[in-house]
């Protein structure tokens, strides 16, 4: 009688029978499904830091490239690991929030058809790997504010698996690439020519040119993702009841905003809504920030 599963060598093997229907993933419905799957698979084969970059292209075409310091895969196993069934972690499964069995690789089959491509860039030191989607067939669910310019809630996904142990960086192929150098996942190389061949390498579709900003140092890293947290106080401090108030003009808040812009794009993020406002004794300026989806050239 044949087994619960079925050795594929270096530590994978195929589920098989009722095993392997009883350790099936869900269907995925959204994108944010399969980066929460993609996140998982990078946990469970012990990355203690997770990169995700994302762009949206045309409006249209979600690209992700999650990045991450684990075991790798054997590069004799990075097509086999998109075919059903196929897992490391067949004898020791990882149970997720509900208590169900988790495995390495088992819902990459279930990604690579729900994506126009999905693949590995770099099967180890780091492990990259790259998928696209089209949001008209696998669409992505939509914020309940209307504050942000995005209509991903990537961000909230990530923000949900953050408690679960490895330390998550999301942000544009530029910034993430920073990022990379920053925390020496990868080594700063002598120009900038090959600072990109190694970003390319690992799925971060940046140009030339992008490329010389990141090597010069004029691109920032990203933060880490935090879990959740209460909105901030809405109260604004006031100043002193007396003292001058400074008359600025629309041409002055335009100089303002033209500065604030400049200095946003320096670090790949864009200002949204201004806001400012005079008072006795103090100027309020109020800007929302945020980093556009659109990959910079």
């Amino acid at each position: 009688m044949e087994g619960p599963y079925r050795d594929l060598g270096s530590g994978f093997a195929r589920l098989t029978g009722p095993e392997g229907a009883r350790r099936n993933p869900s269907r995925l419905r959204y994108v944010e499904d399969a980066l929460l799957e993609l996140l998982r698979n990078a946990r469970d084969a012990g990355a203690t830091a997770i990169y995700v970059a994302s762009t949206l292209k045309s409006r249209r075409y979600r690209v992700l490239t999650v990045i991450d310091d684990g075991g790798g895969i054997p590069a004799t196993h990075t097509d086999l690991i998109f075919e059903p069934g196929v897992t490391s972690r067949h004898l020791r499964p990882v149970p997720d929030s509900a208590g169900a069995p988790h495995g390495a690789g088992l819902s990459l089959y279930h990604i690579k058809n729900a994506a126009l491509d999905a693949r590995v860039v770099s099967p180890s030191s780091p492990t990259a790997l790259k998928v696209s989607f089209d949001t008209r067939t696998l669409p992505e669910r939509a914020l309940q504010s209307g504050s942000r310019p995005s209509r991903s809630n990537l961000q909230a996904t990530l923000a949900s698996f953050a408690p679960t142990g490895p330390t998550l960086y999301h942000g544009p192929p530029a910034r993430i690439l920073a990022t990379l150098l920053d925390n020496r996942i990868i080594q700063k190389p002598d120009t900038a020519a090959e600072l990109r061949q190694r970003a390319v390498g690992l799925g971060l579709a940046v140009s030339l040119r992008t490329v010389q900003r990141v090597w010069r140092g004029e691109v920032m890293p990203v933060g880490e993702v935090s879990p959740a947290k209460v909105g901030m106080e809405k109260g604004v401090r006031r100043g002193s009841d007396d003292g001058p108030v400074l008359a600025v003009g629309e041409e002055e808040k335009g100089a303002v905003a033209d500065i604030l812009r400049r200095a946003a794009r320096a670090s790949y993020l864009e200002i949204g809504e201004l806001q400012l406002e005079s008072r006795p004794g103090e100027i309020s300026v109020r800007a929302r920030i945020y980093e556009p989806e659109e990959d910079f050239e």
